[in-house]
């Protein structure tokens, strides 16, 4: 049986996001930092990023801070929406 835990909002977290990597640089930072926008939910640090061994993926990681469980919701819900979006935990 694997233990639940309850998030408890407000909160900080580090976002992962996983998405194909583009030729334009900058271009995936722009898109996650635009759908943070439209989301209403706040950058609290560096986006940082990974190359996977073959460049076919970009990492990223991305401290944000959020409010309550429905602007969680939104946030996945845009990132799902994004055609270049593998993945985001």
């Amino acid at each position: 049986m694997t233990e639940q835990h309850e998030v408890k909002y407000p909160v900080t977290i580090a976002l992962k996001v996983v998405m194909h990597s583009k030729v334009e640089v900058g271009k995936n930072v722009a898109d996650l930092l635009d759908i943070l926008a439209k989301t209403e939910i706040p950058l609290r640090g560096k986006v940082t990023e990974n190359k996977s061994s073959a460049g076919k993926y970009t990492s990223y990681t991305v401290p944000v801070y959020v409010e309550n469980k429905e602007k969680m919701h939104a946030l996945y819900e845009a990132l799902k929406a994004h055609p270049d979006v593998k993945f985001a935990i």
